[in-house]
């Protein structure tokens, strides 16, 4: 008889304290195509792009998308992108003190066809033509602005050269290239952002701001490079 009693007080205590322990939930994290989420705090859009705040674990962000249907709440899952500081958008009239361009971004975490951004600014090859174009009244050679670029750095000058490369409408500027005939040190190529747009071997004298040692992250670096450029007579 008290084998049986003891038998059940055992059984009981079993049963009471398994009644106390917490439940526990099997959890387990999203597995996803992309390097980073958020959940969106404030959308922006604009004709090419939708700007995204994006709250992650430790901050806020703003990343620019291709244009998409995004809300706010909703969990964004992106890749590593392009950031730009101080970057200033004249359709929204706003600078924004930091901006990722997301190449890849989805509010899918598995979404295999990933909306793709339009195109960055990719190095191109620059490859020295045969040019001999006089330097403009008031503007230096491009071979002057490189043996000078600390000198010249955030001034405002100009450069008068033929255009070997453009490509329109890159992160809401165009990117051109110009070569003057001059040369320092192997540098004899200038690149240029502009809002404006020239043809493809029209000679122009732009005058803008100089960087120095600019670099648009993705191995994207310029020692030289002349931004908010205007074209002048």
């Amino acid at each position: 008889m008290r084998s049986i009693l003891a038998l059940l007080s055992v059984a009981l205590f079993i049963s009471f304290t398994s009644c106390d322990q917490p439940v526990y939930k099997s959890t387990s994290k999203v597995v996803s195509d992309y390097d980073y989420n958020g959940v969106v705090q404030e959308v922006i859009q604009t004709s090419n792009y939708t700007y995204c705040l994006v709250q992650d674990e430790n901050n806020k962000k703003w990343v620019a998308i291709a244009k998409a249907d995004i809300n706010k709440g909703q969990t964004l899952y992106y890749n590593q992108g392009l950031e730009m500081n101080d970057f200033h958008s004249k359709q929204l009239d706003r600078t924004f003190p930091s901006v990722f361009f997301v190449q890849k971004a989805s509010t899918n975490p598995n979404d295999e066809t990933k909306a793709s951004m339009p195109q960055t600014p990719v190095k191109p090859t620059i490859v020295k033509t045969e040019i001999n174009v006089d330097k403009a009244d008031g503007g230096i050679t491009i071979a002057e602005l490189f043996a000078n670029k600390d000198k010249y750095a955030g001034k405002k000058v100009k450069v008068r050269g033929k255009v070997t490369k453009f490509n329109a409408a890159i992160m809401n500027k165009n990117w051109a290239h110009i070569q003057d005939g001059t040369d320092y040190d192997g540098n004899f190529d200038l690149t240029v952002t502009t809002v404006e747009g020239v043809n493809k071997d029209a000679v122009v004298t732009f005058e803008g701001i100089i960087a120095v040692d600019k670099d648009f992250g993705s191995g994207y670096s310029y020692s030289v490079i002349m931004e908010e450029a205007n074209i002048v007579k």
